[in-house]
């Protein structure tokens, strides 16, 4: 019988409170006004990143091309990559964001650590501020290379790409390394650019820390925060769950939007954290706790994918959460238990 009030507790959601569906930025009447007041603003911007995104993909086409990107480009292709990442700065000053840095000395000693960058996954504008920045690889999957354009403009930065069979079978299937081999190989090869995760696996509101998947802490290699803080007072740039387009052109209709990029001291390790990637994913989860001011919560991509197959959504306004009958009861709960995959 003790048993059965934990169980119930797992399975009772609370959507009021969950980092996956935000009704703390509404969509008042100031920003009805604001969206019609910068709607001719907005169209030339958008057609201006469309600009910049052609040509980050040229240059990173010719930078990639008759190249194997599995093995270190050259001089001249790596610095046509860094060039053309500043494409990726164009796009955010379209964007509206004004970006304040802190930390880039940090940046050095962790290329000489051989350290992986690990950052908060707030929104897909962390990508665009990374690229821009550090001109980094990244770990995506693979369906991320076969997207128009954006799949181009990537092509070059030299990703490890990843699939859920990959993941879990690489090694058995074709003999080759496993990710967590690639990463570590990736990592300590100095002639590579910095190889950089999000430990979290899925984007939560930013106002917590959503539980951190091991992967990037299995190599045992020294990491680099980078802490991402947004403001949020009008509107919360992070990706959850939302009508993409909605939030992309409110986004666009806000007057300046900002972030802080913060870069920690690279954290080295104990012989316990290479030990047990469980104990040093938790402890680095800490340290972008202490740094952000923020709590950590046991959520991550299962739940947010729970909530989508139960239709759990916030209203277009977003003042409420919504779902179709009988999904959240009176107390402002949801029983994920039929849609909540099994937790590794």
């Amino acid at each position: 019988m003790a048993a059965k009030p934990e169980k119930e507790s797992w399975n009772r959601y609370d959507v009021t409170n969950s980092p996956f569906l935000d009704v703390k930025t509404p969509f008042t009447s100031v920003e009805a006004l604001k969206l019609v007041l910068m709607s001719p603003l907005i169209l030339v911007r958008a057609l201006l990143m469309i600009l910049a995104l052609l040509v980050l993909a040229i240059m990173s086409f010719i930078a990639g091309l008759g190249w194997p990107l599995e093995e270190p480009m050259p001089a001249w292709r790596r610095n046509l990559v860094t060039a053309g990442a500043n494409c990726a700065g164009f796009i955010m000053l379209m964007l509206g964001f004004r970006m304040r840095v802190r930390g880039r000395e940090n940046v050095a000693k962790a290329k000489e650590l051989g350290a992986l960058g690990v950052f908060n996954h707030t929104a897909w504008v962390d990508a665009v501020a990374l690229m821009y920045l550090f001109a980094p690889s990244g770990v995506s999957k693979e369906s991320n290379a076969r997207l128009p354009l954006v799949g181009t403009c990537i092509r070059s930065f030299q990703n490890i790409y990843v699939s859920r069979a990959s993941i879990e079978n690489a090694k058995r299937q074709n003999g080759g390394p496993s990710i967590a081999e690639k990463i570590a190989r990736r990592a300590k090869d100095r002639r590579f650019p910095m190889l950089v995760m999000a430990p979290e696996g899925t984007c939560g509101d930013g106002r917590c820390m959503l539980r951190f998947r091991t992967g990037a802490f299995v190599p045992g290699v020294p990491v680099l925060p980078i802490c991402f803080r947004y403001n949020k007072r009008k509107i919360n740039p992070a990706w959850t769950i939302i009508n993409e387009g909605w939030h992309f052109l409110r986004m666009m209709s806000q007057i300046g939007n900002a972030v802080e990029v913060t870069v920690l001291p690279p954290y080295i390790p104990s012989e316990e954290e290479r030990a047990s990637p469980a104990v040093y994913a938790k402890n680095v989860q800490g340290l972008f706790c202490r740094a952000l001011g923020i709590p950590a919560v046991d959520q991550s991509q299962e739940e947010f994918s729970a909530l989508v197959k139960l239709g759990v959504k916030v209203s277009w306004d977003g003042r409420k959460v919504i779902a179709p009958p009988g999904i959240i009861d009176d107390k402002g709960f949801v029983n994920l238990s039929a849609a909540l995959k099994k937790r590794d």
